[in-house]
């Protein structure tokens, strides 16, 4: 019996995603301009936390890059060797993503902290002025990349989580130019380089754990697999399933397949079963790519030890 796939897609979440794609080119010549600002005031205000937040820029930059050359590789059709198409591109930029953050923000601690042992003196006018451009265009970035964010694309979120994440960067450096600026206190400049630091950290590690799931074929986040078997085994012509996997292609790309046991019946019930089951799945659990193998009665689909997910 052909194995037979449901396809489906939500047309405003990739309207989203795709207007948050269609933006990163002019994303990643606005902030290369950010970072080139950022690198200036840093360099002449001495301050580590603006030249912190040019390295944050850095791999924005890198991040933007990536995410659109990936966005690319993506709507590539499949193709004999790569029968899946390119889906998993985006996974591996925010894969890379990740691992330059983690790189930056083990970089900055250790300076942030030689900084606070030995203080350096800070232009609190430059490196507010400095840190004014990038907040402004940080959050002008993520706004216009927030559609893609919103619509759970990846590739486009670990991008925008770059950009926000350095916005806020670039806030902490502002309210610390100003501080050294009125106060004259130089410790400022480590204090927000480390926090700076820590950001970058908790936005790295949240990509990265999202990303190895996906490459590592693991459970989609969302998607509960008791519920999945119950619903499954909620047709009145399906008696149990078994070898059931559910993994991510990439971002919003759910897939699965499954061994669905049926009475024996005819071809066109069979072939009735496997559509609306693969429509069922695509509404209740947003699942788009369905393979079912349909075999004769067998094992209570309940059976924990049938399931592999």
């Amino acid at each position: 019996m052909p194995d037979h796939a449901g396809h489906a897609h939500s047309h405003g979440a990739d309207h989203g995603a795709h207007a948050g794609e269609r933006f990163l080119g002019t994303a990643f010549l606005l902030a290369a301009a950010i970072l080139l600002v950022e690198l200036a005031g840093g360099y002449f205000a001495h301050s580590l936390a603006l030249l912190s937040d040019a390295g944050h820029m850095l791999t924005d930059v890198l991040a933007l890059g990536a995410a659109r050359f990936s966005a690319r590789l993506a709507h590539r059709p499949p193709s004999g060797r790569w029968s899946y198409g390119f889906h998993r591109a985006g996974i591996l930029a925010a894969l890379f993503n990740a691992a330059t953050l983690l790189v930056v923000s083990g970089a900055i601690l250790v300076e942030a902290i030689s900084r606070m042992l030995h203080p350096a003196p800070v232009q609190g006018a430059v490196m507010f002025a400095a840190a004014a451009v990038g907040l402004a265009g940080n959050l002008y970035i993520g706004l216009r990349l927030e559609g893609g964010h919103r619509h759970a694309n990846l590739n486009v979120r670990s991008a925008w989580l770059h950009v926000m994440s350095d916005a806020a960067a670039s806030g902490a450096v502002l309210v610390g130019g100003l501080l050294i600026y009125w106060t004259g206190w130089r410790i400022v400049d480590p204090v927000v380089s480390t926090l700076i630091s820590l950001l970058i950290l908790r936005g790295a590690w949240s990509i990265l754990r999202e990303t190895v799931a996906i490459l590592m074929e693991g459970m989609p986040e969302g998607v509960d697999q008791a519920a999945l078997v119950r619903a499954l085994c909620n047709d009145s012509d399906i008696v149990s399933c078994h070898h059931l996997h559910v993994w991510s292609l990439g971002s919003g790309q759910v897939a699965l397949s499954a061994h669905l046991v049926m009475c024996n019946a005819p071809l066109a019930t069979v072939q009735g079963v496997m559509e609306r089951t693969a429509a069922m799945l695509q509404r209740d659990f947003g699942i788009v790519h369905c393979t079912f193998q349909p075999e004769s009665e067998g094992e209570p689909c309940v059976d924990g030890d049938d399931q592999h997910v």
